[in-house]
């Protein structure tokens, strides 16, 4: 669900601001200048979306190994033949 927000805002942030470029122009018509707030408005809350799913989209999956070099593995008592079969000797 969070790669599809992610997406989404990623996709609704392009149109927009594809629609913003086209249509900039310098003016003081009030329907203009309503409407160029509109697609800022839209842009921002867009990027804010995209920040905020950006973690869950780009996170890295723990592996294994992080739990062979634990502290419990340092501290427990040496057993020759079960550390033989593992290699860990």
């Amino acid at each position: 669900m969070k790669v599809f927000s992610f997406l989404l805002s990623a996709l609704a942030f392009l149109t927009s601001a594809y629609f913003f470029i086209v249509d900039f122009r310098i003016t003081t018509e009030s329907n203009h200048l309503i409407y160029m707030g509109m697609l800022i408005t839209l842009m921002s809350i867009c990027i804010l979306g995209i920040i905020l799913n950006a973690p869950y989209v780009f996170k890295t999956k723990r592996r294994a190994k992080s739990f062979t070099y634990s502290s419990y593995m340092q501290q427990r008592i040496k057993n020759k033949s079960f550390d033989s079969q593992l290699g860990l000797m």
